[in-house]
């Protein structure tokens, strides 16, 4: 069994996330739904889950402030969120889960699939360049979570000189000499680098 809980202060949404989970996924437990931040963090203290849904925004907190306050419990997250196009860019760097909303029973498989193929490593290393990309101005420190032959590896966007596709693969040059092949496309690290002021000047390079 997986044990799970809810925060989503949105309570059609919430009502919506329990009806397909219990009807579609007999092997998830839910063990609390919240619909706020510091209930929120409570219960996650005192449950321990395996996996939280986690809305993005929940005024007057986000979801990023429970991911500060419950650092103690090892878990999964799989964000849901609206079309803030800041908060999913700042979970796809941490190479984090998350669905958009509105989300039907095909995404929440695949979420949930994500989640059980997991070698649940290393969430914890995520969420804090996660925490700490947050709070980086003017971008300069950023940290970049990315898939890596062997593994998930985090790079400084500002030690990145340029990248460059290898079919499905792609290589990103670091500066010293430093190389890691990354196991995405070009376009995925493309979609990634373009507000730090990265440019396509050729099909291959970045």
């Amino acid at each position: 069994m997986i044990n799970t809980i809810i925060i989503e202060n949105e309570k059609p949404q919430s009502d919506y996330l329990v009806k397909h989970l219990e009807k579609f996924f007999p092997e998830i437990t839910i063990q609390a739904v919240c619909d706020n931040i510091p209930e929120g963090i409570d219960q996650v203290n005192h449950f321990k889950p395996q996996l939280l849904f986690l809305d993005v925004e929940l005024p007057p907190y986000t979801g990023f402030d429970l991911l500060e306050k419950t650092r103690a419990v090892n878990y999964e997250v799989i964000f849901t969120t609206s079309f803030n196009k800041y908060a999913i860019k700042a979970i796809k760097f941490c190479a984090l889960d998350f669905i958009e909303k509105p989300y039907g029973v095909e995404e929440l498989k695949e979420a949930i699939d994500r989640f059980k193929n997991k070698q649940h490593q290393g969430t914890a290393r995520k969420i804090d360049v996660l925490l700490n990309n947050l709070q980086v101005q003017h971008k300069q420190g950023t940290q970049i979570g990315l898939p890596v032959l062997g593994g998930l590896e985090f790079i400084r966007v500002d030690d990145i000189i340029r990248c460059q596709s290898s079919n499905n693969y792609t290589d990103i040059f670091l500066n010293q000499g430093k190389r890691h092949t990354v196991t995405k496309t070009l376009k995925y690290v493309e979609d990634l680098l373009k507000d730090h002021q990265f440019y396509r000047i050729h099909d291959s390079h970045l």
